[in-house]
């Protein structure tokens, strides 16, 4: 009996010991907004240019640079694109950009595409190449427009 004590005291200081540790991995979990399009650069990226809505979104990044982002209905909510709006109207692709530096920020990281639906749905796991330091870490999702990398539809830091 005191042997099967003590393999459950040390399998339950195991796990408040591994508990804490995984937390130390991450260097950001947060939750994302949408672009408001009034005009706000983020390290550099211009904002959206429309208003986008978005029904949920979150991120988490670890030390190593994994990354998991995931967006339920990013869709454009401005009533001057007509009956695009409610949809990711023409948006397929997204990547994600992360940011480092307060003040003097600017994109350190990116990376490749990801599908997003017509509804603005989009699971994204990846690994991003992280520098050695991060001061105020943002990640933005941005949209790929006309074969390019365009400006943030969502962001985490607001």
């Amino acid at each position: 009996m005191r042997i099967q004590n003590q393999l459950i005291v040390a399998a339950v200081l195991a796990l408040a010991v591994a508990g804490p540790a995984a937390a130390d991995d991450e260097i950001l979990e947060g939750k994302l907004r949408a672009c408001p399009s009034d005009g706000t650069s983020i390290g550099g990226v211009n904002s959206c240019g429309k208003i986008w809505k978005l029904k949920s979104g979150e991120v988490e990044l670890g030390r190593d640079g994994d990354i998991e982002v995931e967006l339920r209905g990013l869709v454009l909510n401005d009533a001057s694109t007509g009956e695009f709006n409610g949809t990711a109207d023409g948006v397929t692709q997204v990547v994600v950009s992360l940011v480092c530096g307060g003040s003097k920020a600017s994109v350190v990281a990116e990376s490749d595409r990801f599908p997003l639906s017509k509804d603005g749905r989009a699971d994204i796991e990846t690994k991003l190449r992280l520098p050695a330091q991060c001061i105020a870490p943002i990640v933005l999702v941005r949209e790929i427009w006309d074969g390019k990398v365009g400006g943030w539809l969502a962001a985490t830091g607001f």
